[in-house]
């Protein structure tokens, strides 16, 4: 038996699994992390053979190194091989009855684990080593250093393109990680830094960590037991150091030196510019719980950020795509209540992840200038690759805040960086403030482009990666070198403005003396040069032979080791597959909530968040949902009365008189405005009731309808009122926020109502909005007992207010049509 810590899975033929333990050791260099990852399995059978298949993530930079492997007590060894060889060898070391381990990366940069042939009771463990280079950032003259080990993959929702070519993917299929909310992983860490960090301020907002000195360096590990339920965060910040050099040994020809430079650009905040930024926040099924309040959270600082000069727009997707407005806000005091409004009452209720159409929806939003996109994800999409093609011909940088325990951050560093923008995140309970001062930051700063580096070498590279097309302040910029002897000396970094001809120096380095023993450097180099090599299909052969000279592994090679078993040990059946399933991310779908110190609170079982959810249907016309409940005479209906508790007059809804073609009624309720709808239906629904990406609710013509259907009496006299008769969100939002916050201490809310509600009243309004044949076959001159414009003026609190006011309604109301409202309406903007 297993203890309770012991976290078991079932295969399909019952048989168990366990994935004991994940601890990981690691030591931070310059801008270079070199970690050993070791994985401990078993198999609990004691009758069958199993093959294991383990799917898990590394860092978008990772380059794996070596593994090494004990299978009860004896030490394996392998190489890294031609994938397409790896795979034939290992499916015929199985099938031949003896042990083999297989570990391939996938198409997401995460790593599939095959271990073929594990006997009964047999225990094994994997040490992967692997190095990354690390990014920081400057913020107010010092810089912050992020370090992100990934220990699990959350669910990903299939976007609707990439499901076919998955399902006819039979690996890709096998190796989608798999979730079982009943296991449990134990999890370790311990960190060591050396060097210009030892003197940083160290926090984790992931886990309780302890923080030692010792021998000159840092030793952090958990202060207490961890699971593979969130990623290992280390924020590591207010130190000085600008650039950093580490120097190595070439793993190839150990005479020539790999050397990586990093440099964050300084760029004076004087030249800090305007921006139009377009806001796309994930409200899909998975957000739900600690990501959608980290989301609010992110997006009220955002606001506060924003500058008069700024531009913004809004927007929310899941399974379909919600646009606040179709152009850009100009940024002033109505447009910023109204996206702090939109803001509180976002929810994650929108289905699935289609990431794909929110972008393209998103990038076609109308602005005057150049705009970037800043989106706030948990990232939990399949692939971003055509992604990655919508922002490129676009032409509009996406900026990306990742939220939650284990943000998709392959997809999303992948996406920023194709398209020339960046990533920050924020873990649940992270202050958000530091993550969104960074990355405005890095939209106001100015694109600095024609990049170029005074090397000062001696000699010129072998080779060194490319050059970025365009820095902007505060992001790292790391560049790899084969040397073929040690450099000394001063790196300079140069760039330009387009508007500049000058050249400007944005960094300086002081090349390091010391030599690093090791040769992971080189291969870490060697992996960031061939992989800008991997996209070119004619390279395929070149990438695959510096592979194997390098002994990485990549999409064209895999790492293999063959264990033969004698006679007597081999089984006498194939293995039965045994999947290792992933635990839930903390907080994941609303499925509990992460406290301080990395404590879960468990909250009742959610819904399944990740299923798309059809799009509203279009009224045929009936009522929308919130009018097709019925409701005794005299009372509003349960579901519209909520919505009116604030603000709405009971009173103004009393009538005793009402126009033909209905009935005579007292009270506005469910039913009459069913009433309404159905007799509404001789007109064309689309030109009534308007429903897609930028607006839900009446069009003009349905409100003007609707007032010359119903006496006055019947009418709302409140901003409250509007929403009973489904008006939609954002004229009411205008009316309040636009037009009566500039004549609020003169003018009431219901004033501004009635004389809006008196304005699409008028005849001259329908004519406008309809033509003369409909107009006067469906709706003579209304009979009902309504007061004109004038009236409303003269009997105003303060008519000449009222007088002013009604000029900037009929001045916006401009340019309707019937199905339609004015572009000064959706932009929030009175003078438009």
């Amino acid at each position: 038996m297993f203890d309770q810590n012991t976290a078991t899975i079932q295969s399909s033929l019952g048989q168990a699994m366990a994935l004991t333990k994940v601890s990981a050791t690691g030591v931070i260099q310059g801008m270079l992390l070199e970690m050993q990852l070791t994985q401990s399995f078993i198999n609990p059978s004691d009758k069958e053979h199993a093959e294991v298949l383990y799917t898990f993530p590394l860092p978008i930079d990772a380059v794996l190194l070596d593994i090494e492997v004990e299978l009860d007590g004896k030490k394996l060894s392998g190489a890294v091989v031609p994938r397409k060889k790896a795979e034939v060898d290992y499916e015929e070391a199985i099938s031949e009855g003896n042990t083999a381990f297989m570990l391939q990366e996938n198409g997401d940069r995460s790593f599939s684990l095959s271990i073929g042939n594990l006997a009964p009771g047999e225990a094994c463990t994997l040490t992967m080593s692997y190095a990354q280079s690390l990014r920081f950032s400057e913020m107010e003259g010092l810089n912050a250093l992020r370090i992100c080990v990934p220990t699990v993959i959350a669910p990903r929702y299939e976007m609707t393109e990439a499901i076919t070519s998955r399902k006819q993917n039979l690996f890709e299929r096998l190796t989608a990680p798999k979730h079982d909310v009943r296991v449990e992983y134990p999890f370790d860490i311990t960190l060591k830094m050396a060097g210009e960090l030892v003197g940083a301020r160290i926090a984790s907002p992931s886990h309780a960590i302890s923080v030692m000195p010792r021998d000159g360096s840092v030793i952090v590990s958990l202060s207490r037991k961890g699971n593979l339920d969130r990623d290992f965060l280390l924020c590591i910040d207010q130190f000085k150091q600008q650039a950093f050099s580490v120097l190595g040994p070439d793993f190839h020809q150990p005479e020539h030196v790999a050397l990586l430079a990093s440099f964050c650009p300084q760029i004076a905040a004087e030249n800090m510019s305007e921006l139009a930024v377009k806001l796309l926040v994930d409200c899909s099924g998975s957000m739900n719980g600690d990501s959608i309040k980290a989301a609010r959270t992110a997006l009220k600082e955002i606001v506060e950020q924003l500058n008069t000069g700024d531009h913004i727009s809004l927007s929310r997707f899941g399974s379909e795509v919600q646009h606040r407005s179709p152009a850009m806000w100009k940024f002033a005091k109505p447009s910023k209540a109204a996206a702090l409004r939109w803001i509180e009452e976002l929810d994650a209720s929108l289905g699935g992840t289609e990431m794909a159409l929110a972008l393209e929806s998103t990038f076609a939003i109308q602005s005057s200038g150049r705009s970037d996109v800043l989106m706030i994800t948990d990232g939990e999409i399949d692939s971003v690759d055509s992604l990655i093609d919508s922002a490129r011909a676009a032409g509009q940088r996406v900026f990306i805040v990742g939220i939650g325990s284990s943000p998709a951050e392959v997809h999303l560093e992948r996406l920023a960086r194709a398209s020339g923008g960046s990533c920050e995140y924020v873990a649940p309970g992270e202050d958000v403030v530091p993550a969104i001062l960074r990355m405005f930051m890095k939209l106001r700063s100015p694109v600095w482009q024609d990049i170029r580096i005074d090397t000062g070498f001696a000699s010129p590279p072998l080779w060194s990666t490319a050059l970025p097309a365009s820095v902007f302040k505060g992001e790292t910029l790391n560049m790899f070198y084969l040397l073929p002897s040690k450099p000394s000396g001063t790196m300079k970094l140069f760039a330009r403005m387009p508007d500049q001809p000058e050249e400007t120096e944005i960094g300086h380095l002081e090349l390091s003396q010391t030599m690093q023993s090791e040769t992971s450097l080189s291969r870490v180099a060697a992996a960031t040069y061939l992989s800008s090599m991997q996209a070119v299909p004619e390279q395929a052969a070149v990438v695959q032979e510096l592979a194997v000279q390098y002994q990485l592994i990549s999409k064209e090679t895999s790492f293999l080791i063959v264990e033969e078993r004698a006679e007597a040990d081999k089984p006498l059946d194939m293995p039965a597959l045994m999947e290792v399933a992933h635990m839930l991310p903390a907080g994941w779908g609303g499925m509990g909530a992460v406290a301080a110190g990395g404590a879960v609170t468990v909250a009742a079982a959610a819904c399944p968040p990740c299923a798309p959810v059809p799009a509203l249907a279009m009224p045929s016309i009936s009522a929308p949902d919130m009018f097709r409940t019925r409701s005794m005479p005299g009372k509003l209906s349960k579901r519209a009365a909520p919505a009116a508790l604030d603000e709405l007059s009971l009173s103004s809804m009393d009538a005793s008189y009402l126009s033909e073609p209905s009935a005579a009624r007292v009270t506005l309720d469910a039913q009459a405005m069913q009433e309404f709808f159905d007799y509404a239906n001789a007109f064309d629904a689309a030109r009534i009731y308007r429903q897609d990406m930028h607006y839900q609710g009446l069009t003009p013509l349905g409100l003007t309808l609707l007032l010359r259907y119903f006496d006055e009496k019947l009418w709302p006299a409140s901003l409250a009122g509007l929403k009973i008769i489904q008006l939609g969100q954002a004229v009411i939002e205008w009316l309040e926020l636009a037009i009566w916050e500039d004549c609020k201490d003169k003018l009431s809310s219901r004033e501004v109502v009635r004389l809006f509600l008196g304005i699409m009243a008028e005849q001259e309004m329908l004519e406008t909005l309809l033509p003369s044949a409909e107009s006067s076959k469906f709706l003579q001159e209304s009979q009902a007992e309504r007061m004109s414009v004038q009236q409303l003026r003269d009997a105003s609190a303060d008519p000449a207010a009222s007088t002013m006011l009604e000029g900037q309604l009929r001045k916006a109301l401009q340019g309707m049509d019937a199905g339609n409202w004015s572009a000064a309406i959706f932009l929030m903007d009175m003078e438009a």
